[in-house]
């Protein structure tokens, strides 16, 4: 071959090296996430996650912890609302790879709520860039109180302070149904059970159980992430005709390799409203969320993710505020 052509070729690999590089990064999202309001809490929630399953014979450890600010004040014909409060979400969440498909796990959810430290800050921050508050500034910063009431004064939904209550607990198992031959592409079926806690004072919560799709697609150095699934609710007795019986949710997340450790993600995430029959937009309009964050690798057995989270449009059931951190060790 002429060495001409052999300095050329040998170019033309140089230059394409790292694009190729690029292209063979691990996936390390979707970014976890799960909504945090108490109109929707007293029903399934699902959690954004990937589709590979933990591999055969390894566990698999997440810690997760999101802290919330959430501010929502409203009356109308048919309702009295007002939420104003701060919580902290930990969850653990534990998997076991039973084969080179299945995995089964189970979490945990603990919940702290109180007033908070954030209602200053956010007035602030909306005053400076001139968004609204929501009537957040007519009241006293600081407090803590959650309750829902119809046009007949019954409770519907009530909350109280908490350091560490029970959320709920949850058991999945998961199928990975379809794989690439890179494995940069899957596919898989998740079913899920939740047995609640005590976190709604108002109704005796019921167990509840969902079915989703996971799916992930690699192209380059980009990742494409999507769930979608059903739910179907038990309602308490006391939520007949203004819960609904189950619902919808999808969540879409585009992931850009950053290098062999690091990714940058953009997430938007919608589901059905837990709440119908009120006819107002921050009761019964489904909460949609975008979220913004980064995920990486450190060393061959731990992840992590950290996420910002904020309702949009504001006005929907949605919490205002999150920020996130999941940790997951693997063995």
């Amino acid at each position: 071959m002429d060495p001409g052509n052999i300095r050329t070729a040998r170019r033309v690999l140089a230059l394409w090296a790292p694009l190729v590089a690029a292209g063979q990064q691990p996936s390390f999202g979707p970014l976890t996430s799960e909504e945090g309001a108490p109109l929707q809490r007293f029903t399934y929630t699902p959690m954004m996650e990937g589709a590979e399953v933990t591999g055969e014979g390894e566990f698999s450890v997440e810690l997760w912890n999101r802290w919330s600010n959430i501010f929502e004040q409203d009356s109308s014909a048919t309702h009295v609302l007002f939420v104003d409060m701060e919580r902290l979400l930990t969850a653990v969440s534990i998997r076991w790879g039973a084969s080179s498909t299945v995995e089964v796990g189970a979490r945990v959810t603990f919940e702290t709520s109180g007033g908070g430290v954030l209602d200053g800050p956010i007035v602030s921050w909306h005053d400076l860039f001139g968004f609204g508050n929501a009537n957040r500034d007519r009241f006293p910063e600081e407090q803590h109180r959650v309750v829902l009431r119809n046009a007949a004064d019954d409770v519907l939904l009530a909350g109280s302070t908490r350091n560490l209550g029970l959320s709920d607990v949850r058991l999945a198992g998961k199928w990975n149904a379809a794989r690439s031959a890179d494995a940069r592409s899957l596919l898989s079926l998740k079913m899920d059970v939740r047995i609640p806690g005590d976190t709604n004072l108002a109704a005796d919560e019921r167990a509840d159980a969902a079915l989703m799709a996971l799916g992930r697609l690699g192209v380059g150095s980009w990742y494409l992430h999507a769930m979608m699934g059903a739910s179907a609710h038990r309602v308490p007795p006391e939520l007949a005709g203004v819960a609904r019986g189950g619902g919808a949710f999808l969540t879409v997340a585009v992931e850009r390799s950053l290098g062999s450790r690091l990714a940058a993600l953009v997430q938007l995430e919608a589901q059905t409203a837990a709440l119908t029959t009120f006819e107002h937009r921050e009761l019964d309009r489904a909460p949609t969320n975008l979220v913004l964050g980064l995920a990486g690798a450190i060393g061959d057995s731990w992840n992590w993710n950290a996420s910002f989270q904020e309702d949009v449009p504001a006005d929907t059931p949605a919490i205002d505020f999150t920020v996130a951190l999941a940790v997951r060790r693997t063995w």
